[in-house]
């Protein structure tokens, strides 16, 4: 969201809710520390510059063991231009990981989103997540991540997402060794197909919670809080219960508007 003015930014800050969490849960499934204490930290305010994003190129990177295990998409559409640049992405995206994060960030394991630009040759840093429950999984799931085997450094297939060849015998690797090259092992690097069903997705959108009025969330938690709801709101409709506001016109009209 775009802020121009510090009214702007004190109003995110009081009606969010993941700031809430970040200030009095951020360390939830952390290991504990006896030397730090909450009451100790500093907190840091930090404004990034405002820039217009094109959601279908923002990717999310799962690292395991300093090591990209997984890149899929950010926003779940399907986008059929991104398919001819997959290997491309992927090639940028590993390059800006391995000059910039690889080495640096304190953590072995960790999620990080990116922003690729047009051409598609530059890599914009928009966020780092834990490698916890709580970060959205999206294209994969934590069980997968959790569980996928790594090749030994300098070993493995070009892409994870291909089935790795058959051993060879003994003989034929004797015979073989000196024509086979081995190639680099990549990430797999997840888009949504149009025949996928995250492109049809009809379930709740990521994030509902906090885009609808506090009635209509509570509304949706179970059969007969919706029926509740519809009476109620049909009643007002048939003018059976007044609006909150008082019979001015002008209030009326603000709190129909706030509905």
């Amino acid at each position: 969201m775009e802020c121009g003015t510090p009214n702007d930014i004190y109003l995110l800050l009081k009606s969010s809710d993941f700031i809430t969490h970040d200030l009095e849960h951020a360390f939830d499934d952390c290991a504990e520390d006896e030397a730090l204490r909450q009451e100790d930290i500093n907190y840091v305010l930090v404004l990034r510059k405002w820039f217009k994003v094109n959601p279908s190129c923002e990717f999310r990177c799962f690292v395991r063991q300093r090591r990209i295990i997984g890149i899929c998409q950010r926003d779940l559409n399907h986008f059929d231009f991104l398919f001819p640049l997959k290997d491309q992405m992927r090639d940028v995206i590993l390059a800006y990981f391995d000059k910039t994060l690889k080495g640096t960030f304190p953590d072995d394991n960790f999620v990080f989103d990116v922003y690729l630009p047009e051409p598609y040759d530059k890599v914009r840093l928009m966020d780092i997540n834990p490698w916890a429950p709580r970060t959205d999984p999206l294209l994969f799931s934590w069980l997968y991540l959790l569980t996928m085997t790594l090749p030994a450094p300098l070993l493995g297939v070009p892409d994870s997402s291909e089935n790795p060849p058959l051993p060879q015998s003994s003989s034929d690797e004797d015979t073989q060794d000196e024509d086979v090259e081995e190639l680099p092992w990549k990430p797999e690097i997840k888009l949504v197909r149009k025949d996928d069903p995250e492109a049809y997705n009809f379930s709740t959108a990521q994030y509902s919670a906090h885009k609808l009025p506090k009635d209509v969330v509570d509304a949706s938690m179970g059969e007969s809080s919706m029926r509740e709801f519809a009476d109620q709101w049909q009643k007002m409709m048939d003018g059976e219960v007044e609006l909150q506001g008082g019979s001015d016109t002008e209030e009326e009209n603000d709190v129909a508007v706030e509905l």
